[in-house]
């Protein structure tokens, strides 16, 4: 009569237990690896996201300064110098608040510092640094055709003297102050819990919306 190992087996069962129950957390730690992976990109994308908007923004910040100092010295007309005066100032103290509030956040950004590199500093993390630079592939190349386009707009007007370059300053900027709310509404969207960025894009807008219909209104008493 064959005896049965009763301790033996109760061995056994136990270490099978023991390596099912091993085998489970290590799915579970395999999982929450992955969801914190997938959280990370999440949180990079958005930093990518977020300095490419405010790049957009500085871009068009430069433009409208450019602009404005090219017309200081080449209007001819003294209501359009003074416009272009006060368009420079309102867009540099734009600037200047957007760059404040970048430094906040440890943000490079290209456009605000005269450099085509565009960072934010302390990505790190379990898929944050992989999901910023998925987002920010492409991102100085886009920049730097920007900064081209502004080059050759001020170029092409340039060329133009007296009223013809008024009138073609005047329309420019009207046209540029346009796209400039289109880009502060989109922030405004996008980033509507952020209370401080949220109050410094609307307090741009509102400058913004101001000049678009001075721009306007100096255009049309030049055509009468």
């Amino acid at each position: 009569m064959v005896k049965t190992n009763w301790k033996a087996r109760a061995v056994t069962v136990a270490v099978v237990t023991g390596l099912m129950g091993f085998a489970a957390h290590a799915n579970d730690e395999s999982k929450q690896a992955k969801q914190e992976m997938k959280q990370g990109k999440a949180v990079g994308e958005a930093a990518g996201k977020r300095v490419q908007y405010v790049g957009k923004l500085a871009v068009f910040n430069n433009r409208q300064i450019e602009m404005a100092r090219l017309a200081e010295q080449q209007a001819s007309d003294p209501r359009v110098k003074e416009f272009a005066t006060k368009l420079r100032e309102d867009h540099e103290k734009s600037q200047e608040s957007l760059r404040t509030w970048a430094q906040h956040q440890q943000m490079q950004i290209s456009a605000l510092n005269d450099s085509r590199q565009t960072s934010e500093e302390g990505t790190g993390g379990s898929g944050v640094q992989e999901g910023y630079d998925k987002k920010m592939k492409g991102a100085d190349e886009k920049l730097g055709k920007a900064m081209d386009k502004t080059n050759e707009e001020i170029t092409k007007l340039q060329s133009k003297q007296g009223p013809e370059f008024d009138k073609a300053f005047l329309s420019r900027i009207a046209e540029d102050q346009k796209k400039g709310k289109e880009i502060l509404k989109e922030g405004r969207k996008e980033y509507k819990n952020d209370g401080t960025f949220l109050a410094l894009l609307s307090d741009t807008e509102t400058v913004v919306s101001n000049n678009e219909m001075q721009a306007k209104d100096l255009e049309k008493q030049m055509k009468k």
